[in-house]
């Protein structure tokens, strides 16, 4: 089932929603516009409502779910009081509020984990709460891979709402952790779903990141179910590698290259596009450079912060791609722009079908402990209007970054 297709440039601000009633539809007229199917991108090259959308969709979001409904909410970090306080909010009014968040939100600076747990509670026999997975790994990956002495993460984004401006089963997957630096000094993407099936899928996995969050971890988890009602395929992480193969020497194994694999490149018909924030996998490197020197375009906009690209990578890609640019222009106040976008596009043939566009998106990072060992949601969408879009926004990074 497809569902009608928008794109959010921008909702308006918390502030201009309490700014004037000559500036603010009535609030009767604001519910009455309907959630839908959307794609929403920030832009901390903006003024405050642009570095905000992302943030200020789900403030909305939250604020048009009804009492008696449920939201449940997975995150890795979280430090931005106006979305604890919307949380809190509706919690009041009468809607169940679960909130799962890594470890790091309880130790780092300005994290939310303590106001939620007293606007929440953390008793998980309650209709709301807050749960913080294990310290030194995350809910279900238990791993640490060599080289990594912070271990697995839950490193999910995504929210989950029962029902929200009129609309059920409503699925939130970003890129962005809801911090304030996500805003205001990277580009971050995320998609709203209204889709039954793909909801249902999203919440047996939140279910599953507090059974074994509450109990013990694992090494291996991965599963990849497709909505029963839309256009949508989920992949779960940790995905461990084959027998007597090294974590970062497996490409069979490898989700993202095993994608790659599905792109025809001959006529020159096709197009891959990447955002990435970070990226050391080196199978997927050499899979966009087979791609290119097969016919198809390769355009890649990465973050340009130190050690976001492994230098085996930076090799491997070095004057190989249709164009690469590196997000990181310096701003006055000695911070960044950057970019913590993650997605993958396909325009072309895909699984020996011409004419897709297909976008992949979620919380996976190009790295080995992004495949191997956190908690991780990685998004097929098979959706034209969504896809249009993610290019949209594509062509936007690949001019800005140029440019810095």
């Amino acid at each position: 089932m497809r569902r009608r297709t928008t794109w959010l440039l921008g909702l308006p601000t918390a502030a201009a929603l309490t700014a004037g009633a000559a500036a603010v539809p009535a609030a009767a007229e604001q519910e009455a516009v309907p959630v839908t199917t959307t794609a929403t991108f920030n832009d901390p090259a903006g003024d405050t409502a642009a570095q905000s959308r992302i943030r200020d969709h789900i403030l909305d979001l939250i604020g048009r779910a009804p009492a008696g409904s449920v939201i449940s909410v997975a995150m890795y970090t979280f430090t931005e009081n106006p979305v604890t306080d919307a949380l809190a909010a509706a919690h009041a009014r009468g809607v169940r509020v679960r909130v799962i968040v890594d470890h790091t939100s309880v130790t780092m600076t300005g994290g939310e984990y303590g106001r939620l747990a007293e606007a929440l509670g953390t008793d998980r026999t309650k209709s709301s709460w807050v749960y913080a997975c294990p310290a030194g790994r995350g809910c279900i990956g238990s791993r640490t891979l060599a080289g990594d002495a912070d271990g697995a993460i839950n490193h999910n984004k995504f929210l989950l709402f029962s029902s929200t401006g009129g609309a059920g089963k409503v699925v939130v997957q970003t890129s962005a952790n809801l911090t304030n630096t996500q805003r205001t000094d990277l580009f971050n993407n995320a998609v709203t779903v209204v889709d039954s099936g793909l909801y249902d899928n999203y919440l047996a996995y939140f279910g599953d990141l507090l059974a074994h969050g509450t109990s013990t971890g694992t090494d291996h988890y991965y599963r990849t179910p497709t909505s029963a009602t839309g256009p949508y395929k989920t992949y779960f992480f940790p995905r461990k590698e084959s027998f007597l193969k090294a974590p970062d020497d497996d490409a069979a194994t490898d989700t993202v290259k095993l994608v790659l694999d599905n792109v025809g490149c001959a006529g020159g018909a096709t197009s891959v596009r990447v955002a990435a924030n970070l990226f050391t996998r080196d199978e997927v490197a050499a899979k966009l450079v087979e791609l290119h020197r097969a016919g198809c375009e390769v355009h890649l906009a990465y973050d340009g912060a130190p050690g976001s690209m492994g230098s085996a990578v930076r090799t491997a890609l070095a004057g190989r791609l249709t164009a690469q640019a590196a997000c990181s222009e310096p701003r006055a106040d000695g911070t960044r722009i950057g970019l913590h976008s993650k997605y993958l596009l396909v325009e072309g043939v895909y699984n020996g079908q011409a004419g897709r566009k297909i976008v992949f998106t979620g919380s996976h990072n190009y790295t080995y402990p992004a495949l191997r060992a956190n908690d991780e949601t990685l998004l097929k969408i098979d959706d034209p209007a969504l896809y249009d879009r993610f290019r949209a926004d594509h062509e936007r990074l690949m001019a800005y970054c140029a440019d810095t």
